[in-house]
């Protein structure tokens, strides 16, 4: 297997945890998220990404896809549409196969009788906006007062970042730290307040990575491996799949006397896909792509 397609399993399964599963080697059957019930079974060249990955088949037990040699074909179309030579693309593929996907559940679904109870929804749907309207009014007198507070006693290192659950794994613990930065100056202020935090600071590793795109197009993008080894280009690279931009992620490691080999490079994906997810950078670009679509 080719240290690409390594690298893009590890990170895809980050993003889409359990996503793909080996069958035998090179073959990989790949749950499209949000369509559980589908998989569709990958071969990869051993000269991937040189040579494009072949579908050679749709699993489902589904009778919703009744029609598996159509949607062989379009998945098939998806992946000629997505492929370029020397670059991975399996989650250009992946998102690809799922728009294409809600689209066909939207157009194979059996439309349901209205019933009374749709006036009922609707009755509770203004009486809640009402609610909301006045609950609003009281926070926003509230937050005036707080936001004062915080201005006074701001000496928080971890103010302004979103941090991930912990992930500990044989005493060894993984912690992903991410905010919104809009310059390479800004990403270091905010790394070297960040590794000031005293637990931090006494960390192992502290991986840091940053995407950073100005208005007039240029763009930076670099990562720090911090003692451990090929992490920062992982991480990077998770970065690039996720297609993030104007963020820093760092994700410390504090370890347990126990080598985890691979499972470490898992973990530190999985920390910075829950501090991305948590700080609504995936939504972000998914609202991006959608009003690429339309125009």
């Amino acid at each position: 297997m080719s240290q690409e397609l390594t690298e893009e399993l590890e990170a895809i399964n980050a993003i889409f945890p359990n996503s793909c599963n080996p069958v035998v080697p090179q073959v990989y059957n790949v749950t499209i998220p949000n369509h559980e019930q589908l998989q569709i079974q990958l071969s990869f060249p051993i000269e991937y990404p040189q040579l494009m990955p072949n579908i050679i088949q749709v699993i489902t037990h589904s009778l919703h896809y009744n029609d598996l040699k159509y949607l062989e074909t379009q998945f098939t179309e998806i992946m000629l549409r997505v492929f370029n030579t020397d670059q991975v693309c399996l989650f250009e593929f992946i998102n690809e196969a799922q728009e294409f996907l809600d689209v066909y559940d939207e157009q194979h679904t059996v439309d349901e009788p209205v019933s009374s109870s749709t006036a009922s929804t609707t009755t509770t749907t203004t009486n809640t906006t009402n609610t909301n309207t006045n609950t609003n009014t009281n926070t926003n007198t509230n937050t005036t007062t707080t936001t004062t507070t915080t201005t006074n006693t701001n000496t928080n290192p971890l103010d302004g970042w979103i941090v991930s659950q912990p992930i500990v794994d044989r005493n060894s613990t993984f912690i992903a730290y991410t905010r919104r930065v809009n310059s390479l100056e800004q990403a270091q202020q905010y790394l070297n307040i960040l590794t000031s935090d005293k637990k931090i600071s006494r960390a192992t590793h502290n991986i840091s990575s940053w995407r950073i795109k100005k208005d007039n197009g240029i763009q930076y993008q670099d990562c720090d491996d911090d003692g451990e080894t090929a992490a920062g280009s992982r991480l990077l690279h998770l970065l690039t799949m996720m297609d993030v931009w104007n963020i820093i992620v760092v994700v410390s490691r504090w370890f347990g006397g126990i080598h985890l080999g691979p499972d470490r490079f898992k973990h530190i994906n999985s920390a910075a896909r829950d501090a991305i997810i948590k700080a609504g950078f995936d939504n972000d670009n998914d609202t991006t792509k959608k009003s690429k679509k339309k125009k």
